[in-house]
C-alpha cells in the first residue's frame, strides 16, 4: 500500500504517527469527560448545598422571629399589667375627681405610648426579617446559578466519538501535508 506522493519507506512512518494520533486522541477525550464528569458531580452537590444552606439559615431567621414575637407580647403583657396596676393604685389613693383623671390619663398615655413603640420595634423586626430573607434568596440564587455555570462547563467539555474521529483525521491531514511537503 502506498499512499500517493509518499514513498513506500514513508507510509509506515506516516501510519504509526495516525495511529498515536488517534491513541491521543481517545486518551485525551477519555481524561477531558473524567473532568467533566467530576465537575459535574460537582456542580450537582453545590447547588444541593446552596439549598440546604438557605434552608438552614431560614430556619434560623424563623426562629429568631418567632422568639422575637414571643419577647413583644411578653412585654405587652406586663406593660398591660402594670398600666392596670398603676390605675389601680392611682383609683385607690382616693384623690380628687379632677386630679386622679388626668393621672389616669397620663398613666394611659404612657403605656400607650410603651405599647406603640413596642409595635414600631416588632414591625422593624419583621421588615429586617424580611429584607434578611431576601438576601438569602439571592445568596441562595447567586449560589445555585454558579452551579449551573459550572455544569454548563462540565457538559461543554465532553467529547465523543466523532470528537476523537475528527481529531485523528485532522491529525492525519496534517502529518500527510506535512510529509508532502518534506
Amino acid at each position: 500500500m502506498c499512499l500517493p506522493a509518499l514513498g513506500p519507506t514513508v507510509v509506515p512512518l506516516f501510519l504509526g504517527a495516525l495511529g498515536l494520533g488517534a491513541v491521543n486522541q481517545v486518551v485525551g477525550a477519555n481524561r477531558a469527560n473524567q473532568q467533566a464528569q467530576f465537575q459535574a458531580r460537582q456542580a450537582v452537590q453545590e447547588s444541593a448545598q446552596a439549598d440546604q444552606a438557605f434552608a438552614l439559615k431560614q430556619e434560623g431567621l424563623t426562629a429568631r422571629l418567632k422568639e422575637e414575637r414571643k419577647a413583644n407580647a411578653q412585654e405587652q403583657l406586663a406593660l398591660a399589667k402594670r398600666g392596670l396596676q398603676q390605675q389601680g393604685q392611682l383609683r385607690a389613693s382616693e384623690r380628687a375627681g379632677l386630679t386622679i383623671d388626668r393621672l389616669l390619663g397620663d398613666a394611659e398615655r404612657e403605656e400607650g405610648e410603651a405599647s406603640n413603640l413596642l409595635n414600631q420595634t416588632l414591625a422593624s423586626t419583621v421588615q429586617q426579617y424580611r429584607r434578611n430573607t431576601l438576601g438569602l434568596v439571592a445568596e441562595r440564587d447567586n449560589r445555585r446559578n454558579v452551579a449551573q455555570s459550572k455544569l454548563n462547563q462540565a457538559k461543554s467539555m465532553r467529547r465523543g466519538p466523532l470528537d476523537v474521529a475528527l481529531g485523528t483525521l485532522s491529525s492525519g491531514l496534517s502529518s500527510y501535508t506535512s510529509l508532502l511537503d518534506s
